[in-house]
Formats: structure tokens, C-alpha cells, sequence
């Protein structure tokens, strides 16, 4: 389907982006190949540029940087910016710290490595964004099955965007996002005077959420799906915090990204098409038929950020936030990944996450500026 209002994809690809991790395809005749990945955005920031050759193999953590070559971005009039290779990671490359791209401008990455090959992006402009019209979340169910094999329902909040700019022209949408929330341990000792107050900060991780009004008679997209959040964590005890990024893409990103959605829903049968390389915007300057993998994309971008807090949960169906249930169970740690430190066993009582959230990783007491 080639116009769509939303695109989930889970890819299990080499390709590696600068701000989410994905794969694509690394298998071409068995030779490794060069893999570009690059995101440039009107947002001031220092964008990365990452290098490797893709593994000859299946083993797709077989990879090899590309340290000491020459990357820079130049636009469509000549001036060019140096990206600097990161100190602590190979094969990072990084514009200065205040570079941002402008909308209408077309930008070219250009990379010649240590050994003096030279590739280059085809052209691509930097299309405006429209602005996110609303964030808002409605309570929901997913399915999984217990340790029964049983089907239980999973309630939480689904978060959604609507956005577009009602014009009959069609745009391209990837969008990106960071939670942020608040909350403390469950139980409190008789000694204790103060009880911390926790905050937690995530990102999407192997996601890739994109969509179009191709199909549409205005450019309009509601009820996009961007996320859900599980009653059964402590995300939601207290106060959640979403900040959805909206990039603009190209048709040649939109339709780069739509194909590695569609390989990644291939099963496998004797009816799909064979796997296949998934070829971007990245050419050899001596020799256009060498395959390059990877993609450098320019967006721009236009974000909002969206609270939530307990009492908008409602309690029914599905039943109160939960997340602390090993402070009353066992001595596990938390579900949904938060995994607290634990002095204790079974028998000395509930773990010492329960009394002091400080000690589950990843928290900080200090409170986000935008809190």
C-alpha cells in the first residue's frame, strides 16, 4: 500500500541512525559495503554521520567503522561545514555543535574515506514541517499471554498526534519520541523522613514511525499512533511526560523507509520476494554500480511536548497503576525493564527500591527544566 496514514516498523536492519538504531540489509554477494547513515535538521545541534562497511556474513554484529575520512555536508550554492570524527566513538562523524540545515535548501553529504574512494549523497532538500495540531492519549488494551498461555488484556494509555497542514498538497512524516516521568517507592520505613521523588527518561528504540496523506484529498493525518504506555508500570504513578518530534521527509526518504518496512514484514514463504538489499541515496563517485547501503536524511522538524497525570488515568477498565508489584510479591525487581537494586532476598523483606527509588537505574532527583 503505497499511501498510508501510519507505518510501525521493528527492523532488524545493520543501519544504525543517529538518533534510533536500525539494520539494513548487510548480505550483497557477500562483500561488505559501505554504510552511510546521516540525519541533518534545521535544529541548532552537533548531527551525526556514521560510517561502516557492512558484514560479508549473517552475523550482522560483524562490522567494521570507518575511521579517518573526510565527511562534510555542502549545500546547493558551494559552502560546505567540516564534520569532525568523534574521539570516543570511531566512525562518528559530527558537525559543530551549532549547525542547523534551513528549510528550502538542498544539502549532498560527501565522504571520501582513508583509502580515497569518494561517495556522495544525491541531493536532497530540506522540506518544511507542518506543526503537530494535538498530542492526546486514550485508554487502551494490547493482548499478550501469561505464563498459562492464557490471553490477558494489558491495559494502558495509547498516545496519538494529529498534525498536517490542510493543504491538497501531499507530505511525508517521520515522527520520534522521549518520555519523561515522575514517581516515588511505594512503601516508606518508620525511620524514614523524606521519601525522594524519582524521575526516568527513555526514547523509541528499534522503531520507525512514518506516514503521508499520498491517499488523501488534504494533508491530514489524525490519530497517527506513536506510543502506549502499560498501567501495569510506574510510568504513569504520577506525572508522564511525552515530547513527540515531527521531522518532514522526502518521497525518496518516505519510499526508502516504506521499503524497509515492507522487507521486514516478509515471512519467509516461497511466495515472497527474496531478500534484498535495500539501496538508499548514497552513490560511488567512480563507479555508480558499487551498492552503498545506508541514507542521509535531511528534515526539518517541529515538536511539542504533552503531560499526563494519574488522576487522567482512569482506574477502569484494567484495574490502578501498578509497577511496584515485587515490593509486594518478591524481591524481583520492577517490571517494564526498571530494574531496581536489591540488597534483600525473599525473606528479608521487600527490596530496598521499595523505600528509596533512587535506587532503581536510570533515576535522578533532579527535576527536568521543562518539569
Amino acid at each position: 500500500m503505497k499511501g498510508r496514514g501510519f507505518i510501525f516498523a521493528f527492523l532488524p536492519l545493520l543501519l544504525t541512525t543517529c538518533i534510533d538504531p536500525f539494520d539494513i540489509g548487510d548480505v550483497v554477494n557477500g562483500q561488505p559495503r559501505l554504510v552511510v547513515d546521516g540525519l541533518l535538521t534545521n535544529q541548532p545541534q552537533a548531527h551525526e554521520v556514521r560510517i561502516s562497511y557492512s558484514s560479508p556474513t549473517l552475523n550482522t554484529f560483524d562490522r567494521e567503522v570507518v575511521s579517518g575520512a573526510d565527511v562534510f555536508i555542502e549545500d546547493e550554492n558551494g559552502s560546505q561545514v567540516s564534520l569532525i570524527e568523534d574521539t570516543e566513538r570511531e566512525g562518528v562523524y559530527l558537525t559543530p555543535s551549532n549547525f542547523a540545515g534551513t528549510v528550502g535548501v538542498t544539502y549532498t553529504l560527501r565522504v571520501r574515506t582513508a583509502e580515497n574512494v569518494s561517495y556522495r549523497s544525491l541531493p536532497e532538500m530540506m522540506r518544511p514541517v507542518a506543526e503537530i495540531d494535538s498530542i492526546y492519549a486514550e485508554l487502551d488494551s494490547r493482548q499478550s499471554l501469561s505464563s498459562l498461555g492464557t490471553l490477558l488484556n494489558n491495559w494502558g494509555m495509547q498516545f496519538y498526534v494529529s498534525t498536517g497542514t490542510g493543504t491538497p498538497e501531499s507530505n511525508f512524516y517521520q515522527w520520534k519520541w522521549e518520555e519523561t516521568y515522575q514517581f516515588t517507592a511505594p512503601l516508606a520505613r518508620e525511620d524514614q523522613i523524606i521519601q525522594p521523588i524519582c524521575y526516568q527518561s527513555g526514547r523509541q528504540f528499534n522503531q520507525l514511525l512514518i506516514g503521508s496523506s499520498q491517499d488523501f484529498s488534504q494533508d491530514r493525518i489524525g490519530r497517527q499512533p506513536i506510543t502506549f504506555v502499560s498501567k501495569n508500570t510506574y510510568k504513569l504513578q504520577q506525572r508522564y511526560s511525552l515530547l513527540v518530534k515531527q521531522l518532514s521527509l522526502s518521497e525518496r526518504a518516505f519510499n526508502f523507509w516504506s521499503d524497509v518496512e515492507v522487507q521486514r514484514d516478509t515471512d519467509g514463504s516461497l511466495f515472497d520476494p527474496p531478500p534484498s538489499q535495500i539501496i538508499g541515496n548514497m552513490v560511488r563517485d567512480d563507479d555508480p554500480e558499487d551498492i552503498v547501503l545506508g541514507y542521509f536524511q535531511v528534515s526539518a522538524v517541529t515538536e511539542q511536548r504533552f503531560f499526563i497525570t494519574r488522576a487522567e488515568v482512569p482506574a477502569s477498565p484494567g484495574g490502578p497503576i501498578g509497577g511496584f508489584s515485587s515490593c509486594v510479591e518478591s524481591s524481583e525487581p520492577p517490571a517494564d525493564g526498571n530494574n531496581g537494586e536489591s540488597s534483600g532476598g525473599p525473606d528479608d523483606g521487600p527490596p530496598d527500591f521499595c523505600y528509596d527509588c533512587t535506587l532503581i537505574q536510570g533515576t535522578t532527583t533532579e527535576r527536568p527544566s521543562f518539569w
